[in-house]
């Protein structure tokens, strides 16, 4: 292959099946074309866009966070000469229309052949190497393929030792023939997140960029140092160092992270916390090191701890265990909600008490009340309660504080006060019963109140006092936790995005579909999704 013809090319899709399956069912090499990589969604695509300037992007055009135009109109804006290929599953004239705006040179849809996808990379190809002028810039370009690939190499490093693929030989091979600064010996992992409040945050692109600055910071002070870093989605950053660690600038590791997190200006604004696990002999051994720091992050939630937590400076010993007793039961069986939230009050202090117990300690202790009463409640409800149907370990660990917490907790335990008053008006009032029955037939049509009061022949005003008086929620509120119900349920399919259910359920703006998603269930969307999809890959 001459390596002076060769075309790069990125893939980008969010499904893992459809990446693997454009990067090996046509043999690119054999056309002199180089997979640079693949990426999840555009976020992660853009990242790659700015650091190997493919000349060629495959693209999908629905996927969370930032889409595939979105991505065609940054990186357009920002200057990229690369060809895009749209690739859809959505014959629709508007997403046609957008990709021509866009400068898009096709647009296909799927299922794709593989034959015209060819024929069509390879026209493309054609083109790039016409415009190229290869002859007059042939050591520009063999300079760019290779930092590409020593990139390439130290990007899919951490991943490969995260996993524990490498051997102690041939992690020695790839440090010698990439001049890598790092070394295997002893060393320790960082992970660095930054936080965003559960009633504040929405999901959108730019969280995924919240950090650039501080790694651009980070990667400056630390350039020919023996370190890796690499981005730790949704809003994270991992690094991996040899020990001991020091600089001309920085005697020790927590100086430098301390002085840098502190740099971004965020303030009161975000949290922004880094957590250093245990040193560990080899870096073949990091996994543990790492595992170590994603346990550390989360005492982030107590607000005295500052914004560097070193492993060593915790004590991670369980409390016994406190059963929550009948109380909080009752307040829901009762619909008393100011008793709910004052029974639960107390029984979070008595989860307090020692004042810092592990996180650990009090997401389980949490997620164990939340599972106890789903299933008390079934006695009383026609099977399990709908309101909350989430993965609420991992909603709990993704909180912000422990105000966060509470927050949270009293959402979900009145989001059950919510639903059993509901559905026992619902047994007792044949009016309140038929207005259900309505709204439940006609949800994707987003029902509005002056549609029921049509359908049931009663003036608006009446109508929502009276559900308000029967349910102890207004009609807005009710229709809101039914969507959201909806949502879960849908979203527990791969299939569907959560684009495509915001857009089902009526909504025009998608920030807006995932800030009330997330008041209820804890997780974004698209978070809700990974964590029930891996939830369910672990159990089989």
């Amino acid at each position: 292959m001459n390596p002076l013809s060769i075309i790069t090319l990125l893939i980008v899709d969010d499904e893992a099946e459809i990446r693997s399956g454009l990067r090996s069912i046509i043999p690119w090499e054999d056309y002199s074309i180089s997979v640079i990589g693949t990426a999840v969604n555009g976020a992660e695509a853009l990242d790659k866009i700015r650091y190997y300037e493919p000349d060629i992007v495959i693209t999908d055009i629905q996927m969370p966070g930032m889409n595939g135009l979105e991505l065609v109109r940054r990186a357009k804006e920002e200057q990229f000469d690369c060809s895009f290929v749209i690739l859809s599953g959505y014959d629709e004239f508007e997403y046609a229309r957008s990709a021509i705006r866009y400068g898009v040179r096709e647009y296909l849809l799927k299922p794709i052949s593989i034959k015209d996808l060819t024929e069509l990379i390879m026209n493309l190809k054609e083109d790039i190497l016409s415009k190229r002028g290869i002859h007059s810039d042939q050591l520009s370009t063999l300079r760019k393929l290779r930092k590409a690939q020593i990139s390439l190499r130290k990007h899919n490093l951490i991943p490969q030792l995260l996993r524990g693929e490498l051997s102690p030989l041939e992690l020695k091979n790839v440090i010698e023939d990439y001049a890598l600064p790092i070394k295997d010996k002893e060393s320790c992992a960082v992970l660095i997140q930054a936080f965003f409040s559960y009633r504040d945050t929405e999901e959108n692109t730019e969280q995924t960029r919240t950090l650039d600055p501080l790694r651009e910071s980070l990667e400056e002070t630390l350039n020919g140092s023996p370190a890796l870093i690499a981005d730790y989605p949704p809003a994270g950053l991992l690094l991996i160092l040899n020990l001991p660690f020091h600089t001309e600038q920085y005697p020790d590791l927590n100086q430098l992270l301390e002085q840098h997190i502190k740099s971004t200006g965020f303030g009161d604004t975000l949290q922004i916390a880094a957590a250093i696990g245990k040193p560990v002999s080899s870096l073949c051994e990091i996994q543990s090191s790492f595992q170590d720091a994603r346990q550390t992050i989360t005492w982030h939630i107590y607000s005295d701890t500052g914004p560097v937590l070193d492993s060593a400076d915790f004590d991670t010993i369980q409390p016994p265990v406190i059963m929550p007793g009948d109380e909080i039961l009752e307040a829901i069986l009762k619909d008393n909600r100011e008793k709910l939230e004052e029974r639960f009050n107390l029984y979070f202090n008595k989860l307090m008490t020692p004042q810092t117990p592990p996180p650990s300690y009090l997401y389980s202790m949490c997620n164990y009340l939340i599972i106890t009463l789903q299933s008390q409640l079934t006695r009383y409800l026609d099977g399990s309660p709908r309101s909350y149907t989430g993965n609420s370990f991992a909603a709990l660990s993704s909180l912000n504080s422990l105000e966060d917490i509470r927050s949270f907790m009293i959402k979900v335990l009145c989001g059950f006060a919510e639903e059993l008053a509901v559905n026992q008006a619902a047994k007792n009032d044949p009016l309140i019963e038929k207005a259900i029955d309505y709204i439940n037939d006609n949800l994707l049509k987003n029902p509005k109140t002056e549609d029921v009061c049509g359908y049931l022949g009663l003036s608006k005003s009446y109508f929502s006092t009276y559900f308000k008086n029967k349910t102890q929620l207004n009609f807005r509120d009710y229709t809101l936790d039914l969507k959201i119900n909806y949502a879960q349920e849908q979203l527990k399919f791969t299939e569907h995005s959560a684009g495509e259910v915001s857009v089902l359920l009526g909504y025009e703006d998608y920030r807006s579909f995932s800030r009330a998603f997330k008041a209820r269930t804890g997780l974004t969307p698209s978070e809700y999704q990974k964590q029930y999809t891996a939830g369910e890959r672990s159990g089989q």
